[in-house]
């Protein structure tokens, strides 16, 4: 599997579109577990290599690799989170539960995550509007950087849009720090 993951991390963006689906299955099935073990940042380097290799396009050429990199995105956060002391620290600290849809504008990347009772969960595709308290929307880009922590929060941001009372942005934010803290191995 070592050799799979480094292969991926090192094939050219140009080729990422085909067969991304099959290698993310492998890897998938393998466990985000063992494979965060093995190589901490490696979440940060596949969704870096997203980026590379423009994902909205790559989701688009293979619409369930949106789903199986989400689950295994936040499979692997919800690994880390229990892994490290600062997170479990801040999700301690949250004063109230709350649900966060992530949702692309130009291809099928559709995500959420729940922090609930001091822990973060996730998983592909949408919460129902009812049970959301907040949500990102944007091209598949933007939401990459909002992840790994390389878009900057703010009103001031075009790039990103949102829904939900502007309060909730002081309680997700700390919270999307510490996690693209955790994705970049840190």
């Amino acid at each position: 599997m070592k050799s799979t993951m480094e292969d991926l991390l090192q094939l050219p963006a140009s080729r990422l579109k085909d067969g991304f689906s099959p290698l993310l299955e492998r890897i998938r099935h393998y466990g985000a577990e063992k494979i965060l073990e093995e190589r901490p940042d490696f979440l940060a380097g596949l969704l870096g290599k997203l980026k590379e290799a423009d994902a909205a396009r790559v989701f688009n050429g293979e619409v369930k690799a949106a789903d199986q990199l989400s689950d295994f995105l936040w499979e692997g956060v919800e690994f880390l989170a229990s892994q490290s002391k600062e997170m479990k620290s801040l999700l301690a600290k949250v004063e109230r539960d709350f649900h966060v849809n992530i949702e692309a504008s130009d291809s099928p990347f559709r995500s959420h995550f729940v922090v609930e009772k001091g822990k973060i969960r996730g998983k592909s595709g949408l919460l129902h509007f009812k049970i959301e308290d907040f949500r990102f929307m944007g091209p598949t880009e933007v939401l990459i950087d909002l992840v790994t922590g390389d878009l900057f929060l703010g009103f001031g941001n075009l790039r990103l849009q949102t829904a939900g009372h502007p309060g909730w942005v002081k309680r997700v934010a700390p919270i999307l720090r510490e996690t693209s803290r955790l994705l970049k191995g840190g």
